[in-house]
């Protein structure tokens, strides 16, 4: 009898600890997201990035400028280096994707392609994915930075994970990194310039 008594007391204890640790990890998530939360509603945003996109033989950089514009759900990516490309934007406007090249005056539309209406380097399919990502998401605090950690909704194997590291002070966006599913570093972005209405 002493015995069940023991075992008992055991599993009430191992019960009792988890409830706890669930709580507090919870608790601190939501301080997290309350230090970023203009991420989190953002209307509309403007920003600077730059792009190491890495493959199996090599690794390509780029410098693009991101526009946001949350009520007709408008994304504007325009590249700005490398020179060969500069000029080339793509606007995606709820389901159709417009490609521009301005230096050749030459546009190509796209209606109802869903493959490339999902750019994972986007700030905003980020928030997204980690929104409806809730149950498995990760938030962490480390020096003066906030990380997001969180999962692609596509079916893309190399853009699979994606982790945005946000800087406390301001609450902005400071890099995003961009895994496969064996970890591997895919895309790295750094944002050099972001602003967030």
């Amino acid at each position: 009898m002493k015995k069940y008594v023991l075992i008992f007391l055991i599993l009430i204890c191992l019960i009792f600890f988890a409830f706890w640790v669930k709580n507090n990890k919870s608790g601190n998530n939501n301080i997290n997201q309350d230090e970023v939360k203009n991420i989190f509603n953002m209307q509309e945003y403007e920003a600077e990035i730059e792009v190491t996109v890495y493959s199996n033989k090599n690794e390509n950089k780029y410098k693009i400028k991101q526009k946001y514009i949350k009520d007709n759900n408008k994304n504007i990516q325009e590249i700005l280096e490398p020179n060969n490309l500069k000029g080339i934007k793509i606007v995606k406007d709820e389901n159709k994707v417009t490609i521009e090249n301005t230096k050749l005056n030459l546009t190509k539309i796209f209606e109802e392609f869903k493959q490339i209406n999902q750019n994972d380097m986007d700030l905003e399919i980020f928030i997204r994915d980690f929104e409806e990502n809730k149950e498995k998401n990760d938030i962490e605090e480390k020096n003066d930075q906030i990380i997001l950690k969180t999962f692609s909704k596509n079916d893309n194997k190399y853009t699979k994970n994606k982790v945005l590291y946000i800087d406390k002070n301001t609450g902005k966006p400071i890099k995003m990194e961009i895994t496969d599913t064996n970890k591997k570093t895919s895309i790295y972005i750094v944002y050099n310039k972001v602003e967030i209405k």
